[in-house]
């Protein structure tokens, strides 16, 4: 039975309490058409919403980090330059948040308020569904995990395949940096790089085989060597001039060992609370050296800014992503209704075109993702149409808008689209709160997985679902339990053939 503290409620209904209070006077300002008045009013409604959701998730932070995560990234990325503009220029909020009016700035913050509330909602009521699991962990710690005898075994194969793989991956890395060093960053959008097929299909093995590696639970010393090599990747990665690759990786490496040190007693865990301020610190030197790197790819003259200048700055940078939602309102009127939920699947389009087997039964041609007319004219990538809608000049030089599964959902299948996509993304996070109790390959998805969703209000709504579940990957996993099965029963013969009397001393014996 899942027991309820009288304070957490208290302090719950008072503050979920005042949010939905201010939404629904915003709302109650728009039928007297106070529509500037209304955003403000919903402004404070989105501020109460984040304080009562960190407030609730800060009482149980190890469970509940995922989704914190979640809500420090979503902040950022979409309501970034909503803060920024909003403290810093108020009296320009319709240019720099760039809505046609205040009817449409309030329906695309009523939109980014409405998912955060859901995907709230949904990991709390899914609460029961694993509430047994998160328990076990409680009371049990390191006897809640269980392993196979296969697991060392394939916690050696996966290192091994990692080391082979980082080669030819490190190898593509260094092309792709070299090209946006010699032809500018936003040229790597417009053009793409030859690399040999051989090449590139060894490197698809090296996320999915540190995944592995994690899933199996090394200890400190195992995990020293193929963590070193990862990390090579992760640095070189700000070479392509992409800063969400690193962000994201260190994220589910920082949710990783945070459940790893959940399952430990309290009293030998190693993350204490001094180390949060460690963190953040880092976190502080990370967004200034990222927003820095911004800058000089960007082309600017002047890099020498204060730190607080650079802090704002990257905030407002991250933010942009509120565009998106804000220009989906903007021309909402433009999409195709019978067509536009193929923008919310376009990832399953993408995995089918450019699969070898699909491709092969069904007669298709891959997708080559580049900005150009042509390809803007083909695609239900909603980044490249929602850009080329607004701007195509800016597209076709390069730029782009992004996306955001918000605006997806809300293209496909208005409110109701919202609400379903952000209400699956909260049980999902809910089902992360108990990831390490389960078998290897639940947690190499779990881990992949984690990285698409912290990055998710800027990306697909089911790009997740291709990158965890595709068929290199599927056919990896088993691959390697395979070898992991053949080597045990090996080992197994040998063993016993070793323990074994010879023939001829069994006969003396008898």
């Amino acid at each position: 039975m899942i027991k309820i503290k009288s304070e957490d409620f208290l302090r719950d209904t008072i503050l979920f309490g005042i949010t939905i209070l201010l939404m629904l006077t915003s709302n109650l300002l728009t039928v007297f058409g106070v529509w500037n008045t209304a955003v403000d009013v919903l402004f404070f409604a989105i501020l109460f919403l984040d304080v009562s959701i960190a407030a609730s998730l800060i009482h149980n932070v190890r469970r509940d980090l995922a989704l914190l995560i979640f809500l420090i990234t979503y902040n950022v990325l979409l309501m970034g330059r909503v803060f920024t503009s909003w403290f810093g220029y108020h009296h320009k909020l319709l240019l720099l948040l760039e809505a046609d009016d205040f009817q449409k700035l309030f329906q695309s913050l009523q939109l980014v308020a409405l998912s955060l509330f859901c995907v709230y909602c949904a990991y709390r009521l899914a609460g029961p569904i694993f509430h047994k699991r998160e328990a076990k962990i409680e009371r049990l710690h390191t006897k809640a995990v269980s392993q196979s005898q296969l697991v060392p075994i394939i916690r050696q194969l996966s290192a091994i395949v990692l080391y082979v793989s980082s080669v030819p991956f490190l190898y593509i890395l260094f092309k792709t940096a070299l090209a946006v060093v010699r032809h500018g960053y936003l040229q790597s959008f417009t053009s793409t790089t030859d690399v040999p097929s051989i090449i590139s299909r060894l490197s698809m093995f090296f996320v999915p085989a540190f995944a592995v590696f994690l899933a199996t639970l090394p200890s400190r010393k195992q995990i020293k060597l193929p963590l070193a090599v990862y990390s090579v990747y992760m640095l070189a990665s700000l070479f392509t001039g992409r800063r969400n690759t690193i962000v994201c990786e260190a994220l589910m490496l920082a949710f990783y060992f945070v459940m790893r040190d959940s399952l430990l007693e309290k009293d030998k865990r190693v993350l204490k609370k001094r180390t949060v301020a460690y963190v953040g610190v880092l976190g502080i030197i990370a967004m200034y050296g990222l927003q820095f790197l911004a800058l000089v790819r960007s082309g600017a003259e002047n890099t020498k800014r204060g730190l607080g200048e650079m802090l704002v700055s990257f905030i407002d940078s991250q933010g942009a992503s509120f565009r998106v939602v804000v220009q989906t309102v903007n021309h909402i009127q433009s999409f195709n209704p019978s067509t536009s939920y193929m923008y919310l699947f376009y990832p399953f389009e993408l995995f089918v075109h450019n699969n070898v087997v699909t491709r092969t039964l069904f007669g298709l041609t891959p997708i080559i993702e580049v900005q150009t007319s042509e390809f803007v004219q083909t695609t239900h990538n909603f980044g490249h149409a929602l850009t080329y809608m607004v701007d195509p000049e800016r597209y076709l030089s390069g730029g782009g808008f992004g996306t955001s599964y918000v605006a997806e959902a809300y293209v496909a299948y208005g409110i109701i689209g919202v609400i379903l996509v952000s209400a699956m993304i909260g049980l999902i996070f809910r089902f992360f709160a108990s990831l390490l109790t389960y078998n290897w390959v639940v947690i190499t998805c779990g881990l992949l997985a984690v990285k698409s969703f912290v990055y998710i209000p800027r990306n697909f709504a089911f790009l997740w679902v291709t990158e965890v579940f595709n068929i290199t990957y599927i056919c990896f996993y088993v691959a390697i339990y395979l070898a992991a099965l053949l080597i045990a029963k090996g080992m197994h013969v040998r063993k016993t053939n070793m323990s074994a009397p010879e023939p001829l001393a069994l006969e003396e014996q008898i």
